[in-house]
């Protein structure tokens, strides 16, 4: 009797050191003793490198920590290594730049996405969390391999298409006809072309104006060329002169996907 309780016991031993090797063997090179508290929500992100030049945006992973602290522009280091088509990311501690931007908020980290990977690994200690990636030009797809402490926000990215713009109108209620007007203006161009997003997923553009009384709905054009698109920018300004009066609670943004806007407000 002895003897099969002493196999037993040795059996479920060599079976849990067996998969803490396994755990540990895969990622071991990469696994130190940091690691952070929070739990970590993250989203891939089209984003500009400096937003006062007109460019092309960028894919990068946005980090966001569940966790609120006391100042706002708290950071989290981390450590990216690339394995062939996998990114891993260690998480190592929160950072406080020592300038406390005076409101509460999580910590933030944006990460490059190289467009080949298909595998995502987060460490944080020794808890490794898995996801699939799937990245083309129109979307970035993400499915749940294995997590314990980090949540993919959205399971659907759209991206910038090239040579897009959105149109983004507030208007007041009394004058929700501009919306309709300048709307108009843009569907008679012959050198633009109406386009929407098929299926489920994160918009990049806004999908709607904000702050108004009047939110109206984003609708999205593709331009021929770009000076098409910065031609646009005096026929805002000659449609503002004519029919916006000031402090009308009335906005209209052109938002290309290279990071240039035409705005009714600015002259």
């Amino acid at each position: 009797m002895k003897k099969i309780v002493l196999i037993l016991v040795s059996i479920f031993s060599f079976g849990c050191s067996s998969n803490e090797d396994n755990l540990e063997g895969e990622y071991a090179q990469y696994i130190n003793s940091n690691s952070i508290a929070s739990e970590i929500q993250f989203m891939p992100e089209e984003s500009y490198i400096d937003y006062s030049v007109v460019q092309n945006p960028s894919l990068r992973l946005k980090l966001i920590t569940k966790e609120f602290f006391p100042c706002i522009n708290y950071g989290i280091a981390t450590s990216e290594f690339i394995n062939g088509t996998e990114l891993i990311v260690r998480f190592e501690e929160i950072l406080n730049s020592g300038v406390c931007a005076t409101a509460i908020g999580p910590a933030t980290k944006y990460i490059d996405l190289p467009s080949n990977i298909n595998k995502l690994t987060f460490i944080n200690g020794k808890t490794i969390d898995k996801y699939s990636m799937t990245i083309d030009s129109q979307k970035v797809k993400i499915n749940l391999i294995e997590s314990s402490f980090t949540t993919s926000l959205y399971e659907n990215t759209f991206r910038y298409p090239e040579n897009s713009f959105a149109y983004v109108c507030g208007t007041n209620t009394t004058n929700t006809n501009i919306h309709t007007d300048f709307l108009n203006i843009l569907l008679a161009n012959a050198s633009l072309k109406e386009i929407s997003f098929q299926g489920e997923g994160r918009i990049p553009y806004p999908i709607s104006s904000s702050g108004h009384w009047v939110n109206h709905k984003t609708r999205y054009f593709k331009y021929n060329n770009f000076s098409d698109f910065e031609s646009l920018g005096q026929t805002l300004t000659n449609y503002k002169n004519g029919n916006i009066i000031p402090n009308s609670g009335v906005t209209i943004e052109l938002k290309s996907w290279n990071n240039l806007s035409h705005l009714s407000w600015m002259n």
